[in-house]
């Protein structure tokens, strides 16, 4: 690799602090080689003269949250201070990837002190191609993250419930891109403890173990039909926990690249979740997972999905069985200026206890580049929960103006 080609591989790295987190769940992607970057971005730095480029950034924001509690009995506002620092390294040559990044939040509120937090988050992956063939990607990713009070089920404490996750990973990718057929297998192990509040976070702490497999056949030039099989062991630690077992998953369904200025995934099959206690009711139903995006230009992008997953719960009920359905709209209007319409629909139906209820969120944002490496921006999120418990019940209005800076 030339110089000049290392440093626009390395611009890759500009997004990826500010985006890993952002990435969602809705479908398990199918593998694919990290590509070479547009060659636009933030600028990196060449460590030396080894083959290591950085890149730092940094985020500054001001907001308001009207509802900090989640809450339609004890809601309470205040002024909130982010600050977030990042870093991404990037080293590759024709057959290997290296990335490493870091993202920090250091949140303060004006009005609320006790909910103050520092979250970090690390992530590392390495991508090896043996030969046009053979794939395999390890990961791992580290988090010390908070819940913030009222987000859970869990009673109110004095301070946010804090945690630590650990996740390692890896798949390996069988069949050379466009090949007739392309086989997948994975593993994650996610451990999660919390740090705090033990007194009601000590029976949320668990490890899920996850691995499958998914086979795709190239039907038609640029579509596959895929099969999945997915299997997820889930342990409580806390001794005598009856809500340990194990969630598997089977999908058939269609995976297209992109033709027409779309391209996406669609899966559809059974959801089975067993619990090792005998006094818990198993359940099986229906379940899915799908995302399209249209590109109807290179500065337009409109993405749907849909999917339903269970979540742990935290408080109330076995697990919860969650419903989403929603679509991202971003639009640059001219090389300076971009917004971003987001909608988001949830509905929650707790297992184990008479519950449910339905999220909708909208949110708003647009960005200008005041200088290439000066994005500002301004945000604003609305939240509304109807419950069948009015208890539950609750509207939020976040509104943030940020300053996002890189080399």
């Amino acid at each position: 690799m030339t110089k000049k080609l290392k440093l626009a591989v390395a611009t890759i790295l500009g997004g990826i602090a500010m985006s890993a987190g952002a990435q969602n769940a809705y479908v398990r992607p199918a593998y694919q080689f990290p590509p070479l970057p547009s060659g636009s971005g933030p600028a990196s730095i060449q460590l030396g003269e080894s083959p290591v480029f950085l890149t730092p950034n940094l985020l500054l924001a001001v907001g308001r949250d009207d509802n900090l509690f989640y809450s339609n009995a004890n809601e309470k506002s205040s002024t909130f201070y982010l600050l977030g620092p990042g870093f991404s390294l990037d080293s590759r040559d024709a057959n290997k990837v290296l990335q490493l990044s870091y993202e920090g939040r250091f949140g303060r509120y004006a009005q609320s002190e006790d909910d103050n937090f520092v979250d970090h988050t690390l992530r590392t992956q390495a991508d090896i191609a043996f030969d046009r063939r053979n794939f395999l990607k390890l990961g791992l990713d580290y988090l010390r993250g908070h819940d913030p009070r009222g987000a859970t089920d869990r009673p109110i404490a004095g301070r946010p419930d804090r945690y630590r996750s650990t996740n390692p990973s890896a798949t390996y990718a069988f069949g050379a891109p466009g090949a007739q057929g392309r086989l997948e297998a994975y593993y994650n192990h996610a451990d999660k403890r919390y740090l705090n509040n033990f007194a009601t976070t000590a029976a949320s702490d668990h490890k899920a173990q996850e691995y499958g497999a998914a086979f795709y056949a190239r039907v038609m030039p640029r579509t596959y039909f895929l099969v999945e099989a997915r299997e997820t062991q889930i342990d409580y630690r806390q001794s005598g926990s009856p809500l340990s077992g194990d969630e598997r998953r089977l999908y058939a369904g269609i995976s297209w690249e992109p033709t027409a200025a779309t391209t996406g995934t669609v899966k559809v099959g059974n959801l089975k979740r067993r619990f090792d206690s005998s006094v818990l009711a198993d359940f099986s139903g229906p379940s899915w997972e799908a995302i399209v995006r249209w590109e109807p230009r290179s500065y337009s992008r409109l993405e749907v999905f849909t999917a339903r997953q269970t979540t742990e719960a935290s408080g109330l009920g076995n697990f919860i069985l969650t419903s989403i359905t929603g679509a991202a709209w971003t639009h640059g209007w001219s090389s300076a200026v971009s917004t971003g319409i987001d909608l988001r629909f949830q509905k929650d139906e707790y297992q184990g206890f008479n519950r449910n209820e339905d999220t909708q969120s909208l949110g708003l944002k647009v960005a200008y580049k005041f200088r290439r490496w000066l994005t500002l921006g301004a945000e604003y999120t609305h939240t509304k929960r109807d419950s069948s418990l009015p208890a539950f019940d609750y509207d939020k209005n976040l509104y943030l103006l940020t300053a996002t800076m890189s080399m």
